[in-house]
């Protein structure tokens, strides 16, 4: 099935200039994934009866994650196209790895997880969202930190409004 067909049957409209991304958007973005991080974390601290609860906030943040890719990829592409006279290629390279297989890594975290968290699986999902959740927090300090601003910097994104979720 092409693109389009995909866009049409499921009610996908092209993005109005409000949607597209922005710096204040991405920013804000990473500060709302790194919150549910932090939500999520302390959940899966407590007792197993926090398991619902933990469940709702995963889906949470898996849309959010999914809303805020969907924007960014296209920034990163054409940020580090602008970032390459001032880092190597094998910078560059690296850093596209790292984000490749964070991706990877997300998705199986996610399609193992949900829609619910088996609260005779409690332990071994604590385990795992303690990592999965520090390098998903890591990730979004990273890009806030070297991506956006070059990306601002470079013209690539507009520093746009904030955006409320």
């Amino acid at each position: 099935m092409n693109d389009k067909v995909v866009s049409q049957s499921v009610g996908v409209q092209p993005a109005s200039d409000e949607d597209r991304a922005n710096w204040a958007r991405l920013i804000d973005d990473h500060r709302h994934i790194a919150a549910q991080c932090v939500e999520i974390a302390d959940l899966a601290q407590g007792p197993r009866e926090q398991s619902g609860p933990a469940s709702r906030k995963l889906i949470e943040l898996a849309i959010t994650v999914a809303r805020h890719l969907d924007v960014e990829d296209e920034v990163i592409d054409r940020t580090v196209i602008a970032m390459e006279p001032r880092f190597s290629a094998d910078t560059i390279a690296m850093m596209e790895e790292d984000l490749d297989i964070l991706r990877s890594d997300w998705k199986v975290f996610i399609s193992r997880w949900l829609p619910v968290i088996a609260p005779s699986e409690w332990e071994a999902f604590g385990v795992e969202a303690e990592s999965m959740l520090d390098r998903l927090s890591s990730q979004v300090m990273l890009e806030t930190e070297i991506l956006y601003d070059h990306a601002l910097r470079d013209g690539v994104v507009r520093a746009g409004g904030a955006v409320l979720h």
